[in-house]
């Protein structure tokens, strides 16, 4: 069987000889050398310092222990091949097994002129090819304002949606807004009281009511609307229905303003209660009950119960453990009230319904153990096995002052997104929200986020971006020097640094780097990349101040000048791409 790498061609370097790469394996199979490959062990090092050359692979080394044919020499063989390709100045086969390759540089300027043409979508790619995804994120409980908890997945989701759409797929961003339940039930209760505080009533909160200080301007909103209306009310259910609803309305109003703060906005906000009212649940039980995976039974006591709290009830259990869940979970309680798993089902089956090709959630750590269920539901849904993905985020340790701020919504002790952002900014906040694995906790110190230094990373790489403005700046006030575009049939590579050559390396990086991050799922990446690209070019700029041929401007050497303009340009254009993605500024002064 033929394998194909990639059915969609990127004009980048390193696509391009990963492609080649799967003309030697694909050879190899129809020579029955091999019998298969496994792409995924197949390491392409474009980055690392370690690397001999521009680029090296572990081809050779995989192949060898595919090699059915033991007297064939694969060595010849891919050496010929790669020798053949007109883009390859040199190739190495080293003994460690690892095949070193250095571009010829008429290739390497080629690809720097199609960033030219291409500038304003460059590394943009087809990959999706328009397919249908919805990415699912924050829906924090509309129970009190965005706080630290959410940050970390506010950010991920709004990145990961706008690498995705820089790869061809259509994306849609939702909030999924808890607006049922015993939570709810408790805010209205919450602020119920607040509303009777201002009464001078002597009510106190429970420890399980929210004593949050937003409740209070929340109940002063109802108190100058509507007086002492709410206190006459003799009708309970109306009156408590009232303040579920109204606090539902103005959290999630401030919740779209505190997430714009950010730049974080959705298309969708989707209702718990709406999915109750239309009755998706009733097509999800009849779908699971068809499949027989519903039945009556009593659940084992959780080990978290007390022995007082806890009695044997029969319940309408969902068979979870026919795929791989540790027990059967309920799915409608005792009383015949849907769980929060029913009715979480029920708002993916209408999902499912709109006729995306993918949904994707990113939920807190604390969600871990719902997964499984949760995508095995999908799966019955979709009849896909991994049609629901899910990326999760692990903690953010908020520190100021060197100390650790504990947080907790319940308390009323927790610090804002609103806060945060005042105090460090959008971009500070958006570029370390994504600057780790999401699946490992992270440290936010809110006070080195905000020095000027090259230790703090965001301000390292946006002073690049600036640094290069303000040469291209005074390039467009000289007289003497032309405009670049229309004189990139003058660039020369004898007035380009090996220094240099390493920075276009990593600029003619950025469409491979990009599709990868999409291909993965994984912002970090471009975070990576950034600060590798932007501490090459710092160390390059400061060599230029002891060496005057580094300089990246000469009027006296107009060609050179312009040379140097074209690919600090290239930096400036894949720079900005980056920025624009993980949604932070460029700024051109500093």
């Amino acid at each position: 069987m033929r394998l194909n790498f990639t059915d969609h061609y990127m004009n980048d370097y390193i696509t391009e000889f990963k492609k080649d790469l799967n003309k030697i394996i694909n050879d190899l199979i129809e020579k029955n050398i091999i019998n298969d490959f496994n792409f995924n062990k197949l390491s392409i090092d474009y980055s690392s310092k370690s690397k001999q050359g521009d680029i090296s692979t572990n081809l050779f080394l995989i192949l060898l222990k595919q090699n059915l044919k033991k007297n064939y020499d694969l060595k010849d063989h891919i050496f010929k091949f790669l020798s053949s390709l007109n883009y390859i100045e040199k190739i190495d086969i080293v003994k460690a097994g690892f095949i070193n390759v250095v571009f010829k540089k008429d290739f390497l300027i080629s690809k720097l002129i199609d960033l030219f043409s291409n500038n304003e979508q460059y590394g943009f790619n087809n990959i999706g090819n328009g397919k249908k995804i919805n990415i699912e994120f924050v829906s924090a409980n509309p129970t009190g304002p965005i706080h630290v908890a959410h940050m970390r997945g506010a950010v991920l989701g709004d990145v990961l949606a706008s690498i995705l759409e820089s790869s061809g797929f259509k994306v849609t961003r939702e909030y999924y807004v808890n607006d049922a339940g015993s939570q709810i039930r408790v805010m209205g209760q919450s602020l119920y009281k607040r509303y009777q505080q201002l009464f001078d009533n002597q009510v106190v909160l429970t420890p399980n009511e929210y004593p949050g200080e937003y409740l209070k301007n929340i109940a002063k909103i109802i108190y100058d609307q509507d007086g002492d209306k709410w206190l006459k009310t003799k009708n309970e259910i109306e009156k408590f229905k009232y303040f579920e609803i109204f606090a539902v309305k103005n959290l999630v109003a401030r919740i779209k303003e505190d997430l714009s703060l950010i730049n974080i906005n959705f298309d969708i906000f989707t209702f718990e209660s709406e999915i109750v009212v239309n009755k998706f649940i009733n097509k999800v039980f009849t779908l699971l009950k068809e499949k027989n995976l519903l039945y009556e039974g009593v659940l084992d006591k959780p080990m978290n119960e007390e022995e007082s709290d806890w009695e044997p009830r029969k319940q309408l259990l969902y068979r979870s453990t026919n795929f791989g869940d540790d027990v059967d979970r309920a799915f409608q309680k005792a009383n015949g009230e849907w769980t929060y798993f029913a009715n979480d089902a029920a708002y993916h089956y209408e999902k499912y319904s709109r006729g995306y090709d993918q949904l994707i959630n990113i939920w807190g750590a604390d969600h871990i153990g719902y997964i499984s269920r949760m995508k095995s539901i999908v799966e019955i849904i979709s009849n896909k096995k991994n049609y629901l993905d899910i990326q999760i985020c692990q903690m953010v340790h908020l520190r100021k002052n060197g100390k650790l701020l504990k947080i907790s919504k319940r308390e009323g002790n927790f610090v804002t997104l609103k806060k945060i952002q005042q105090e460090v900014g959008k971009d500070a906040l958006r570029y370390f929200m994504i600057s780790s694995k999401s699946g490992t906790p992270m440290d936010f110190d809110m006070d080195k986020v905000v020095e000027k230094n090259k230790d703090n990373p965001v301000f390292y790489c946006q002073y690049a971006f600036a640094r290069a403005s303000s040469v291209i700046r005074k390039a467009n006030l000289s007289k003497e020097i032309p405009d670049i575009h229309s004189s990139i049939d003058q660039f020369s590579s004898n007035y380009v640094s090996e220094h240099e050559w390493k920075i276009i390396l990593k600029i003619l990086a950025w469409p491979y780097l990009l599709s990868q991050a999409a291909a993965f799922k994984q912002p970090h990446r471009i975070i990576i990349y950034l600060e590798d690209l932007c501490s090459h070019f710092h160390s390059f700029w400061n060599k230029g101040k002891d060496d005057q041929s580094l300089r990246l401007i000469d009027e006296k050497n107009i060609n050179k000048t312009i040379s140097k303009l074209i690919w600090l340009e290239s930096l400036r254009i894949t720079l900005k791409q980056a920025f624009n993605i993980i949604g932070i500024d460029a700024p051109e002064i500093m």
